[in-house]
């Protein structure tokens, strides 16, 4: 045989391998489960999108970020947009724990780091000893949180609409105004992960590991306690309000205020209040207010930022109100109290709070099923979500 006959071989060798190659890929392309590979399609285009955005806007901007930016977490400026305002606290407890100590630094006069529940720095420790930065951990932390999340979110979705609703639902979650904050180093997408699977896992009566789920949600966030009480009128609606028929089985369900308590009296060996963690919220401004008095002010009387916040707080429960008919009562529950116990607090930080109510994704998936009005939304909340990252990013106070 001559050498050129064995280089035709070889080379048809190479291409049956590279075709067998190509159906092995495509076998498990099929495999995949189309939420997994929808939920990854959109991951990939939408963080590139937002990571030129962001890298683009901190050089264009850097004249004038002055006060408004603080922080520096990594020399690699596409992972440094990822981290502003409380990101520097996040980091600082992941590297050097909870501390009693109440900060003198001139950006945070007054406030101690035992505000900021302890789950997502812990796992942001635990992961930064493997790689060696805590945060480009937190990074990690957060978008494998989102990821899985999004996934679990369609499943949650699928108990109960049709595979389309179920798809755009997880396409406006991708687009909400504020989404950019889920692959930042901010808890909402640890909160928004554990709070979908402890609802997920409550609706098919699986009690462990809603409690478990929900344990790690309460130590994750103060408001993360509130789902025990969607979960437990969910469950009793299922028998028909009939507590004769409530089973022992869902005694799990106290492990949600479990991981509050835990956390509070962690609070109590470090401080010896029981409640630190809450009163320190006033060196953030954070005081019982009137709701309706604080978004009817901000409104009409502060500056475009105020003004920003709680138009945005107000479209939300706009929808919330007229919509309410299209959510299941746990959902809706869910969306109340998530939305109105943060307001009791001040309107502060409203954008960022309302990301992880998932019911808000499941009205914009319910309203959008007209084609058109499909893509008219979806083009509209990118660019809207384009023009927040800009500011966010920089440190400004549209997004905190």
């Amino acid at each position: 045989m001559h050498s050129a006959e064995v280089d035709a071989l070889f080379r048809l060798l190479l291409l049956y391998l590279r075709e067998q190659e190509m159906e092995l890929l495509k076998a498990i392309v099929r495999r995949v489960p189309i939420e997994v590979k929808y939920t990854l399609l959109l991951f990939i285009t939408t963080r590139l999108a937002l990571t030129l955005i962001g890298v683009m806007a901190r050089i264009s901007l850097e004249p004038y970020h002055g006060k408004y930016y603080v922080w520096s977490f990594s020399p690699r400026l596409w992972l440094d947009i990822w981290g502003v305002w409380d990101t520097g606290w996040y980091v600082n407890i992941a590297t050097n724990g909870y501390s009693s100590q109440l900060s003198s630094a001139p950006a945070t006069l007054d406030q101690a780091n035992y505000a900021f529940f302890p789950l997502y720095p812990m796992l942001m420790h635990y992961l930064g000893i493997i790689i060696g930065d805590n945060f480009v951990s937190g990074i990690i932390v957060s978008n494998c949180s989102f990821i899985i999340g999004s996934i679990a979110f369609y499943r949650l979705m699928r108990r109960h609409y049709d595979e389309e609703t179920a798809l755009r639902g997880i396409k406006y979650l991708f687009l909400f105004p504020t989404a950019f904050i889920l692959s930042g180093v901010f808890s909402e997408s640890t909160f928004f992960m554990l709070l979908i699977l402890c609802v997920f896992y409550g609706e098919q009566q699986k009690w462990i590991l809603a409690g478990i789920a929900g344990f790690f949600l309460s130590l994750t966030r103060f408001v993360g306690v509130l789902v025990i009480l969607p979960l437990i009128i969910g469950y009793l609606k299922s028998v028909n309000w009939s507590f004769k028929k409530v089973s022992p089985s869902m005694l799990p369900i106290i492990l949600i205020p479990a991981g509050l308590l835990a956390f509070s009296f962690y609070n109590y060996l470090l401080t010896g209040d029981f409640l630190a963690f809450v009163h320190i919220q006033s060196s953030w401004g954070r005081s019982l207010v009137n709701p309706i008095v604080k978004l009817y002010l901000h409104l009409l009387y502060y500056d475009v930022y105020e003004s920003f916040i709680s138009g945005f707080t107000i479209i939300w429960l706009g929808l919330l109100i007229i919509f309410s008919r299209k959510l299941l009562l746990p959902y809706f529950l869910i969306a109340f109290l998530f939305t109105m116990i943060p307001l009791f607090t001040g309107v502060a930080s409203m954008p960022r709070f309302l990301l992880v109510v998932f019911p808000i994704y499941i009205i914009l998936a319910e309203l959008a099923q007209n084609r058109h009005l499909d893509m008219v939304a979806t083009i509209i909340l990118a660019i809207f979500q384009g023009f927040l990252m800009v500011f966010w990013c920089n440190g400004f106070y549209f997004v905190v």
